[in-house]
């Protein structure tokens, strides 16, 4: 007997390879399958249904982008579009109860651009394939000096809530940084993936369990046109 998981099986025979998760829109359980005696026609009958439900879903059409949207450093249109509705999205749901965010991800995980015209469910999936949630991370504000260090290393990531111009960094609001960094971030990165360290001095983390995808497809949703942003937030 063999363990298959139905929904894997479903994200492979639409040819959405790039996603790696759909249950916020398909709910399925394992189900044991004798894979030794099961026909392969018969198993293709039983998934069908659920196949064709996914593709609707993916297809479904969310919003309008006015440009393309690409990936860039030190920074871009698409790295902007996921900082700035990221933290919009949990600005509107309470999560950062009134304290200055700064936001930091990672330009690799940026995998797909959007295309002008209509965008799709689909769209989000293949610019976030995996499985990543939102953190907020308490650092100490000494770190600041880090987080510009790696992004001058870098030649740049996506970000929000400060702006770099050469060698000076400042808050968006022009307030000094205080004792406290509060971040938004993934839990990729706040468990210190692509070698971002100074995460690794935070003395609060809180894991929302929001995906990322989840809050972008929302967030598109409520905007419904989407129009590119470069704010020069990082000018070297």
């Amino acid at each position: 007997m063999k363990i298959v998981q139905i929904l894997w099986t479903l994200l492979v025979g639409a040819g959405l390879l790039a996603c790696s998760s759909a249950s916020v829109f398909v709910q399925t359980d394992k189900v044991e399958i004798n894979t030794a005696t099961l026909p392969d026609d018969s198993l293709q009958a039983f998934i069908a249904p659920f196949k064709k439900e996914l593709a609707a879903n993916m297809d479904r059409v969310i919003g309008y982008a006015t440009e393309d949207l690409l990936r860039d450093r030190p920074e871009s249109t698409l790295g902007n579009f996921v900082i700035d509705e990221t933290e919009n999205y949990l600005e509107e749901n309470n999560w950062l109860e009134g304290n200055h965010y700064i936001s930091i991800m990672n330009h690799g995980g940026l995998r797909s651009p959007i295309s002008k015209g209509n965008i799709t469910v689909g769209d989000i999936y293949k610019l976030m394939p995996f499985d990543n949630t939102v953190v907020l991370v308490k650092l100490p504000g000494k770190e600041i000096v880090s987080i510009f260090n790696y992004l001058k290393k870098s030649g740049g990531e996506p970000t929000g809530g400060f702006q770099i111009d050469g060698d000076m960094v400042s808050l968006m609001n022009d307030e000094p940084f205080g004792d406290t960094l509060y971040v938004i971030t993934t839990d990729y990165l706040a468990n210190g993936g692509d070698n971002m360290s100074f995460f690794k001095q935070s003395y609060e983390s809180t894991d929302t369990g929001i995906f990322l995808r989840e809050a972008l497809i929302k967030r598109v949703e409520a905007m419904d046109t989407l129009r590119p942003v470069l704010d020069n937030r990082i000018k070297w």
